[in-house]
């Protein structure tokens, strides 16, 4: 799973978050996670999960804040979107869609999506 996030313009793309299947897949073995172009979590069924939101989101919001910027965030109205009642964001606004309207309003799911099923992912993450 892949979480991909830009601004609405696509000019300003914030780091990925990737959920794998396994804790140390073997054709990263020898890599540090932390040294990936992306957040790197692992589940069983390579899911988004509660956990997984709040911990990506709070360092986002803590990125944010460190570059004073203030930030609105489109999501879909997914369970697992949901925060603990600890989460507290200083400088993110999330903001849910109505249902249905995902494809139409999210910019990745206006061709940035597509553009990266096509393309080799590994090239995409890289650049």
């Amino acid at each position: 799973m892949i979480l991909l996030i830009c601004n609405v313009t696509r000019s300003e793309k914030l780091t990925s978050l990737f959920i794998h299947k396994y804790e140390n897949p073997r054709v990263i073995k020898n890599i540090n996670k932390r040294t990936l172009p992306v957040k790197y979590y692992w589940n069983q069924k390579s899911w988004m999960q509660v956990s997984i939101w709040n911990d990506y989101i709070k360092k986002l919001d803590t990125k944010m804040r460190r570059q004073n910027q203030k930030i609105i965030l489109l999501v879909d109205n997914t369970p697992t979107h949901a925060f603990y009642e600890t989460t507290r964001l200083t400088n993110i606004t999330i903001q849910s869609l109505s249902p249905d309207t995902t494809a139409y309003l999210q910019p990745c799911n206006q061709g940035i999506i597509n553009s990266f099923k096509v393309r080799n992912v590994i090239d995409l993450i890289i650049l």
